[in-house]
């Protein structure tokens, strides 16, 4: 095997290393934001499928993670069907990344409309505050999670002698009020469109890389194969 042979089968093998990892971190990332996600649920509008993409993350990630194993078995073992398969499969990840990559641009690429959206579901969660006990359960956990207090911020609580509730303060006491310093300043609509804003960022970062490690790995797989093959036709015809 000749010296550029021998450079693009390692350089195959050490990204599909960097590709396992890769593959690793998404599964990570995606069990992370799923496990956050089901904390605020019923906070998540239904139109926007927040909780598509953490499962979509796990479900990828685990294609790339074992995927990997083509790439590294073709390389060390010069097997051309193992690398073409291994390309393949990188490209059609591509493309199913470009694919959802798209459809959430088109349908989250409207951060007013995001916005909105969170607001009205934080506001409903509120206004059913002093209804029933799950919806005060799940607005206290929003409020510690995200320290946030009220829609707009803590004066939306208008109770006696300007208390909040517990879960508004970071001493989580009952002494807390508007004007305590450990009163959460912010209000939940802005801190929870913040934080899927956050998420999807990421979610976009992750993806950018990824694909760009797909790419270079397939574009190696394919120059490896490519080279085994003319170095099998030189030593046949030797």
């Amino acid at each position: 095997m000749g010296c550029s042979t021998t450079v693009v089968k390692y350089l195959v093998f050490f990204f599909n290393l960097i590709f396992a990892v890769s593959g690793a971190t998404l599964i990570g990332v995606g069990v992370l934001l799923k496990m956050k996600n089901n904390d605020i649920q019923n906070f998540i509008p239904d139109k926007y499928h927040l909780g598509l993409p953490p499962i979509l993350m796990i479900a990828i990630g685990s294609v790339i993670f074992f995927t990997a194993f083509f790439g590294c078995c073709g390389a060390m073992k010069d097997n051309t069907c193992m690398l073409t398969t291994f390309a393949i499969i990188l490209l059609t990840l591509l493309i199913v990344q470009v694919a959802i990559g798209a459809y959430a641009f088109l349908i989250i690429g409207d951060t007013q409309d995001l916005r909105l959206s969170v607001r009205q579901v934080v506001e409903k969660s509120y206004n059913q505050y002093n209804e029933t006990q799950i919806a005060k359960e799940e607005f206290d956990f929003l409020q510690a999670f995200l320290k946030c207090c009220g829609v707009d911020g803590p004066r939306d609580w208008k109770w006696q002698n300007e208390s909040v509730p517990i879960s508004c303060c970071a001493s989580q006491t009952n002494n807390c009020g508007i004007k305590s310093t450990d009163c959460f300043r912010k209000g939940c609509a802005e801190s929870s469109y913040v934080w899927f804003k956050n998420g999807l960022d990421l979610l976009g970062i992750l993806a950018v890389a990824v694909a760009s490690i797909e790419i270079v790995g397939a574009i190696f797989a394919l120059c490896l194969s490519s080279s085994i093959k003319n170095q099998l036709r030189r030593e046949a015809y030797a």
